[in-house]
């Protein structure tokens, strides 16, 4: 599995890179800071599985699901984000992805390989 998760906080990133790794040693987990990254990666390889912050400068992760779609990418996506409002997973639902509360814990990431099928809750 390729894995790219997409996060302005270091920290988010590599502790759901740190939790996916020690779970799945196999699988290749790449980080982007921003949606520019994000984009410029995913023109290059394919993702089997997409991380997002939604919260993040320039270009949020709902934005950047839709940019990614638009651009042909077929994996499965699941939103973070600490802004848990209705209008914000209905957002998510309204795009067919996952929405995981942050903060981002191993339980928060184990919820996100649940979600998009690659592990049981």
């Amino acid at each position: 599995m390729k894995v790219l998760v997409v996060d302005d906080s270091r920290v988010a990133r590599a502790i759901i890179r740190a939790v996916m790794l020690d779970k799945h040693p196999d699988w290749s987990v790449q980080e982007a800071a921003n949606a520019d990254e994000a984009l410029r990666l995913a023109a290059d390889q394919d993702f089997d599985i997409f991380s997002i912050d939604i919260n993040m400068p320039d270009v949020d992760g709902f934005t950047l699901v839709e940019a990614l779609r638009a651009r042909g990418a077929k994996g499965r996506i699941a939103l973070f984000s600490a802004n848990v409002q209705e209008p914000v997973r209905q957002r998510a639902a309204s795009l067919g992805v996952a929405f995981i509360a942050k903060p981002v814990t191993p339980i928060s990431v184990a919820a996100l390989l649940a979600a998009v099928g690659c592990e049981s809750p």
